[in-house]
């Protein structure tokens, strides 16, 4: 698994990831990859992280970003970032996805989160996947946010989990779902562990705390 944020942290770091990806391919491995934009960190590189975003793009099996990091680091059409009314931009969602599809045909899985902000503590908070031809959608919910940060890697760390495990794509995209919302719980921008149990009972919402 390989995140942008790590590609465009320096020249040194995109290169690095660039050469992991080259190597896993060679070795049959399956390579996921997380766009993860940063504006800081691609100020005045635009080009150079370009080219390095598309070439592991294009090797990858996975590609997992919103809608701002599939315009930004790939250059494909998208719906507006952010605003209202998220429930009604899914076929927008859609479309950019199968756009990156034909642009980027070594990949087979699709992902991207959808979120609308209601106000700090309290968001919508849903996820598309195209695996395949097949389309999997968890509408967005409404749950309650102590820190948003840490939340996309959540749901990146669920949804290969899943993947891992062997389960059926619906349930890869259940169980990120559920992880991303437990990330968004803590006060970091990582989730304390969890057994898949309670991670399964966020998604069913159930609020207890089992002990």
């Amino acid at each position: 698994h390989l995140s942008g944020l790590i590609a465009a942290l320096s020249p040194e770091t995109g290169q690095f990831c660039l050469e992991l990806a080259r190597m896993a391919q060679k070795h049959d491995c399956r390579i996921s990859f997380d766009l993860n934009y940063r504006a800081s960190f691609w100020k005045n590189r635009e080009n150079e992280l370009r080219e390095i975003f598309s070439e592991i793009a294009g090797i990858s099996d996975i590609l997992v970003g919103n809608e701002e990091d599939f315009q930004l680091c790939l250059g494909v059409a998208g719906p507006e970032a952010g605003g209202k009314d998220l429930a009604a931009k899914i076929d927008g969602f859609k479309e950019m996805i199968g756009r990156v599809k034909k642009s980027y045909k070594n990949a087979t899985v699709f992902a991207t989160t959808l979120r609308e902000v209601v106000d700090a503590n309290h968001h919508l908070w849903g996820a598309i996947m195209l695996e395949g031809d097949n389309w999997h959608v968890v509408e967005p919910r409404p749950v309650t946010v102590l820190d948003r940060i840490g939340g996309g890697d959540g749901f990146v760390g669920g949804l290969l989990y899943g993947i891992l495990k062997g389960w059926a794509p619906e349930k890869w995209m259940q169980f990120g779902w559920a992880t991303g919302v437990l990330a968004t719980t803590m006060l970091t921008d990582y989730a304390q562990p969890a057994d898949e149990e309670q991670v399964w009972s966020i998604w069913e919402g159930n609020a207890r705390v089992k002990r």
